[in-house]
């Protein structure tokens, strides 16, 4: 069973793009204090040296993105990694490159964790560990002009659309959309692989493609940059999916000592500030969990 969530099914969707800002809410978020308990629970080498080095894609809010001055990493997940850390008493360090480099950069071990609203899923925890605290929902998105794109998930079918290469919209359109359309004797949707998110932006303001999916979390700040009006669609078939930090498998010492500091700002208060903030209330979970993709797999509606 799933933990119990702050969201009762996917039908809060079309509400989320009214709720979610563009900015965040003027809330200050407090300085933690430093738990020597928990500090003590780090990697020797991340004691040593008193920070965490961490990858991201600062490309959207409310996930992370640059401030006006693209001077500061900004954002939900930003906001959340810095209190965790001020409690586990280092510093983080945070480093913004494009999606496709996020993982290997992990991987490779030039940083120590990754974070960029990263989705667990069984596959990437053959060789991550996911310490998820919040919940993802994707949504569909199109021109305002195009009326064509409804909620039933057949009016898709045989359309043009691209994703991100290496994210799971992917799978989502080739193993859940498209075979939703060959069960019930329709094209599949034409899917195309492109190198940004903003590349997949392009494409529909210029026409080259139907339709895109993305957080439905990022609706309103997708809104106040697209050049042309766009609208979200929901869809029974985007899952819910759990979202996270992730460290290297053999990292347990880190990922013990990341979850630790998740507990501690869930019980003091700050987690729930900082959504709040980022009025991502929605989506949050009741308690942080390791790769809980498959310890609590939710129960997503099948094509």
């Amino acid at each position: 069973m799933p933990l119990p969530l702050k969201i009762l099914s996917v039908l809060v969707l079309p509400l989320l793009a009214a709720i979610v800002p563009a900015a965040a809410a003027d809330i200050a978020i407090p300085v933690q204090d430093a738990d020597p308990a928990l500090h003590a629970l780090l990697p020797d080498a991340v004691r040593a040296s008193g920070r965490i080095t961490l990858v991201t894609d600062a490309h959207a809010l409310p996930c992370e993105a640059f401030d006006d001055a693209r001077q500061t990493i900004v954002g939900f997940e930003p906001d959340v990694i810095r209190a965790v850390t001020q409690k586990l008493g280092v510093g983080v360090e945070m480093t913004s490159t494009d999606f496709p480099g996020v993982i290997p950069g992990l991987q490779s071990a030039r940083y120590d964790m990754a974070m960029s609203c990263l989705t667990d899923r069984p596959d990437r925890e053959e060789s991550m560990t996911f310490i998820d605290y919040w919940m993802g929902v994707a949504a569909i998105y199109t021109l305002e002009s195009d009326t064509s794109v409804t909620e039933d998930p057949l009016t898709l079918c045989g359309l043009r659309t691209a994703a991100q290469s290496g994210i799971s919209y992917i799978d989502m359109i080739n193993n859940l959309l498209s075979v939703h359309c060959e069960k019930n004797g329709k094209p599949r949707i034409e899917l195309s692989e492109l190198p940004s998110r903003a590349a997949v932006l392009l494409a529909l303001y210029a026409g080259r493609i139907d339709f895109a999916l993305s957080d439905t979390a990022a609706a309103a700040d997708l809104k106040a940059k697209a050049p042309k009006p766009v609208r979200m669609v929901a869809n029974r078939f985007l899952p819910r999916s759990y979202t996270g930090f992730a460290v290297r498998k053999d990292d347990t010492a880190l990922a013990a000592a990341l979850q630790a500091g998740l507990k501690a700002i869930y019980e003091n208060g700050t987690y729930d500030l900082i959504a709040k903030k980022w009025q991502l209330e929605p989506l949050k979970l009741e308690a942080p969990g390791i790769n809980l993709a498959t310890a609590q797999p939710f129960d997503n509606p099948k094509p």
